[in-house]
């Protein structure tokens, strides 16, 4: 008997670095290729800090992905990638080696006390909306429905210093 095929699910996933960004992303880009497929990849973008102000600007940017990996089971493998690139959660919204977090997955709605998908800051930060409208303009947010580009221009923190070449 034939077993059943996999189910493969897109995801986003939000990079960020302020921690020698540009190797600590590449490397994250590498080990991320190694877990998931890798589809597309925005452009990079310099950013303010988010949180603590008196830290390093940072570069982010977002990877769509497909998985066969349930939600939690990503979030795990991201977790991973993180600590094997020397991320330490000492100091919330702090400097960072390498911030991997999870924007959608499919259509998506979880909160729980592990992952809250879509990410609650997708929508107010232009660091994570910018990039992921780059690479997918006519997604729509799975909660409600509406195009996530009309919520482009109603964003409440703006992070974005500049589009960085690659």
């Amino acid at each position: 008997m034939t077993p059943p095929p996999t189910i493969r699910k897109t995801a986003f996933i939000a990079c960020g670095s302020n921690i020698d960004p540009r190797p600590n992303l590449g490397r994250a880009l590498v080990q991320l290729g190694a877990a998931v497929e890798r589809l597309r990849t925005s452009p990079t973008y310099l950013t303010r800090p988010w949180g603590v102000a008196a830290q390093a600007p940072f570069l982010n940017l977002v990877v769509a992905v497909r998985t066969a990996a349930a939600p939690h089971a990503l979030l795990d493998r991201l977790q991973e990638i993180e600590h094997a690139l020397g991320r330490t959660r000492t100091v919330r919204h702090g400097p960072r080696t390498i911030d991997l977090d999870v924007l959608l997955y499919g259509d998506l709605v979880i909160a729980d006390e592990r992952l809250t998908i879509p990410h609650p800051g997708l929508i107010e930060r232009d660091f994570m909306l910018v990039p992921l409208l780059d690479i997918a303009p006519g997604l729509t947010h799975p909660a409600d429905g509406r195009p996530l580009a009309a919520r482009r221009h109603r964003l409440r923190y703006r992070q974005i210093v500049a589009r960085v070449a690659p």
